[in-house]
C-alpha cells in the first residue's frame, strides 16, 4: 500500500509498501522512482499502522527525503517513531494544504482499548471542494462500526481505499452503507497468499453498484479531484505482452 496525494504545492505519501528482503523494498524500488518522475518533494508520510507490508519501505524513502514529516500509529518504541519530526496519529487532526482539507478520523485517544495494529489504523479523509477520498489503512468490523457511530452519514465519501485490502474482516453492510463511496480501491498482490480481496466481500460492494478497481489488475491507479469520475489504470495505459490478458 503506498498512495500518493498531490496537491498544488504538496505532495503526501499514505504508507510505503512492504519489505521485499533485508536490501529491498517497495519505497526504493516503486515509490522513490515514481516521486522523482513526479519531481516531487515529499512533505508528508503518514504510515497508518506498525505492519510491515505498510511501513516496510519508510525508511527507504526516508533517505531521500529527509525533510518529510511523519504521522503514525507506531509503537513509541519504533524506530521510526523515535524520529525528529514524528507525531502520533489522533483523529481531530486536520490540515489545509492548497485548498485541499486533510481529516484524521481515527483512532481516538478514548477510543475502546485496541488489540491489534489494524485497530490503531490511521484513517485519513482527504477533501476538496468538488469530490473526497477516505483512506482507511487496515481497520476491521470493529473500527468501523465505532467510526459509524461516531461520525454516521458525514463518513460519506467519492472515493474509498477499501479497508484492510478487502479482508473477510472489513467492509461491513454497515460501513458501506454509511459511506456510500461511487468508486473503491483494493491494493492487494496478484494470487496474494491471503486471498485478498474476499469474494464475499466484493459481493457487497457489488450489491450495492459500487465500481471496484483492484490494483492487481489494474495497476497503479490514477485520479484527479478535478474529474472525479475518471480513473486511470496504469496498466491499460501501458499495456505489455506479458500481461495476463484474460484480468
Amino acid at each position: 500500500s503506498a498512495p500518493v496525494g498531490l496537491t498544488a504545492h504538496h505532495v503526501l505519501l499514505y504508507d510505503a509498501g512492504p519489505r521485499y528482503s533485508h536490501d529491498m523494498d517497495a519505497g526504493q524500488r516503486v515509490v522513490v522512482p515514481l516521486l522523482q518522475s513526479f519531481d516531487a518533494r515529499l512533505d508528508r508520510l503518514v504510515l497508518s499502522h506498525r505492519d510491515a507490508d505498510h511501513t516496510g519501505g519508510a525508511q527507504s524513502v526516508l533517505a531521500q527525503h529527509p525533510h518529510a514529516d511523519v504521522l503514525g500509529s507506531l509503537p513509541s518504541r519504533a524506530a521510526l517513531a523515535q524520529r525528529k519530526g514524528y507525531r502520533d496519529c489522533e483523529a481531530g487532526q486536520s490540515w489545509v494544504w492548497d485548498g485541499v482539507l486533510f481529516e484524521v478520523l481515527h483512532p481516538t485517544s478514548a477510543g475502546p482499548s485496541r488489540a491489534t495494529s489494524n485497530a490503531w489504523s490511521c484513517v485519513l479523509r482527504v477533501r476538496t471542494a468538488s469530490s473526497s477520498l477516505l483512506l482507511s489503512g487496515d481497520i476491521e468490523a470493529r473500527e468501523e462500526a465505532e467510526l459509524v457511530q461516531r461520525l454516521g452519514a458525514s463518513l460519506q465519501t467519492d472515493v474509498l481505499l477499501v479497508p484492510h485490502h478487502g479482508s473477510r474482516t472489513s467492509s461491513t453492510a454497515l460501513w458501506l452503507d454509511a459511506v456510500k463511496p461511487r468508486v473503491a480501491w483494493v491494493q492487494a498482490g496478484y494470487r496474494n497468499r491471503f486471498g485478498h480481496p474476499a469474494t464475499e466481500v466484493m459481493a457487497r460492494y457489488a450489491a450495492r453498484n459500487i465500481r471496484v478497481l483492484e490494483t492487481a489488475r489494474c495497476g497503479a491507479i490514477q485520479w484527479s479531484s478535478a474529474q472525479p469520475d475518471q480513473m486511470i489504470c496504469e496498466r491499460d495505459k501501458r499495456r505489455r505482452y506479458w500481461h495476463h490478458m484474460s484480468m
